[in-house]
């Protein structure tokens, strides 16, 4: 799939196209492994009437539980 992505520098951007791969084997092996406990964690620290502040930090708390995570495929 090709996909416009920008780069960055300094105060320009350059648009260009890149292939990406959305459903290989490591995106598959990063969804499992980490996207959902991680994103479970994150189901079950938010809730409604939080600030943006406790949510970044809840966020945050849950990615580091996985943080250096390595993909076994």
């Amino acid at each position: 799939m090709l996909k416009v992505k920008l780069l960055a520098r300094g105060k320009s951007l350059t648009p260009y196209v890149a292939k990406v791969t959305t459903n290989g084997r490591v995106q598959r092996a990063f969804k499992e492994q980490i996207g959902k406990p991680v994103g479970a964690c994150v189901r079950g620290a938010v809730h409604a009437g939080m600030n943006q502040t406790a949510i970044r930090k809840a966020v945050a708390d849950c990615a580091k539980s996985h943080a250096g995570t390595r993909l076994s495929m």
